[in-house]
C-alpha cells in the first residue's frame, strides 16, 4: 500500500546486548511504524535462536495513534514472534504519557503483555527473562546431549 502521508512522530532504535531498544515520541502514524519496522528488521539480523532478544519501546509525550498504525504494530509483533527470535515486547510509558491508560487494552490485544512506567524496571525484567531463557536452553541442551551420547548398553545396564 502506497502512503499519502509523511511519517509523524520520531523514533530512535538501537541494540544493547540482547535488547532491541526504541525510543518513540508520539503521536505517530502508520508511515512511521513502517519506517521503524524496516530499521528494526535490519538490527534483528544479529540475533538468533541461540541468542534471542527482547524488545523494549519507551514512549514519550503520547502513545496515541490511528487504528491503521495499531494494525501495523500488531503485524510487526506477530512477525517478531513467528519469524524472528524475539522472546517478548515491552512498553515503557510514564504516567504522564498521553493515552497510556486508554490504549493498554488495545496493546494487550495485539500481543504486548507487559507495561512499565520506568525503563529500569523493564530492563531488569528483560535481563532476568533472558538469563532464565539461557538457563533453560542450556539445561535442555545438556539433557538432549546426554540422551544422544548414551549408548544402548549404558541404558540397559
Amino acid at each position: 500500500m502506497n502512503s499519502i502521508f509523511r511519517p509523524h512522530g520520531r523514533f530512535h532504535i538501537w541494540t544493547e546486548g540482547q535488547l532491541l531498544l526504541t525510543e518513540v515520541t508520539g503521536p505517530w502514524n502508520r508511515e512511521l511504524i513502517n519506517y521503524w519496522a524496516a530499521q528494526a528488521l535490519k538490527l534483528t539480523r544479529q540475533f538468533s535462536v541461540e541468542r534471542p532478544y527482547i524488545a523494549i519501546t519507551t514512549v514519550y509525550d503520547s502513545i496515541l495513534c490511528p487504528s491503521d498504525a495499531i494494525d501495523r504494530i500488531a503485524q510487526a509483533i506477530e512477525f517478531s514472534h513467528t519469524k524472528l527470535p524475539c522472546l517478548e515486547n515491552l512498553i515503557v510509558a510514564a504516567d504522564d504519557v498521553e493515552g497510556r491508560e486508554l490504549v493498554q487494552s488495545t496493546y494487550r490485544r495485539i500481543g504486548i503483555r507487559r507495561f512499565y512506567t520506568k525503563f529500569e524496571d523493564a530492563k531488569a525484567w528483560a535481563e532476568q527473562a533472558l538469563r532464565e531463557h539461557q538457563l533453560h536452553s542450556t539445561s535442555s541442551n545438556l539433557t538432549d546431549s546426554k540422551l544422544t551420547d548414551t549408548s544402548p548398553t549404558e541404558l540397559t545396564s
